[in-house]
């Protein structure tokens, strides 16, 4: 009997400050805050997910997006392994499960969504495992270091550095089978 091989998804949903003008003063600042640099962007980007934001909705969002977008093929392939492992409110993280030949659908799914429910999001792919534990492992790591530097407030030079670290990672790309190494 063969296993089935899976890939994991870590991902995270990021809510972009709204245009709109007619609210309090203090979001038409954050709006105009937002671009002066990264950290005001980083800090801006991140917050907790609603309560209506959970796995169940999550699911029913990108199974949606990939019926839109790759049809009645990308639906079935993607969906039969398919399945949110972890997600956090809080922190607005979670890992995704999918089969090893359509995970690169699944990731494009990601980035076609914009809306979950109610709110404007934008959903970013940060890393790509073979393990559950190596997404685990890689997304405390990436906390850990975007918090310190947080935390401390030493600058935007650490700030710059760890996030072009992160972004020069090409982790899609890095994913091998090793069966194709092998022949």
């Amino acid at each position: 009997m063969v296993r089935l091989k899976q890939r994991y998804i870590l991902f995270d949903i990021l809510y972009p400050p709204t245009s709109e003008t007619s609210g309090s003063r203090e979001n038409l600042e954050d709006f105009i805050n937002f671009s002066k640099s990264r950290q005001n962007a980083l800090l801006t980007l991140h917050r907790t997910s609603p309560s209506s934001i959970n796995q169940k909705a999550l699911t029913q969002a990108i199974r949606n997006v990939i019926q839109d977008h790759f049809g009645d093929f990308g639906a079935g392939t993607a969906g039969m392994q398919f399945a949110i492992k972890y997600f956090s409110n809080k922190t607005s993280t979670g890992i995704i499960r999918c089969g090893r030949l359509s995970f690169q659908m699944v990731i494009a799914a990601l980035a076609l969504m914009n809306k979950l429910g109610d709110e404007d999001v934008i959903v970013r792919c940060i890393h790509v495992s073979g393990t559950i534990k190596k997404c685990e492992e890689y997304s405390i790591k990436r906390n850990r270091d975007l918090m310190s530097v947080l935390k401390s407030g030493s600058g935007k030079t650490d700030l710059n550095s760890i996030i072009s670290n992160f972004e020069n990672e090409d982790d899609i790309i890095g994913v091998t089978d090793d069966e194709a190494n092998m022949n």
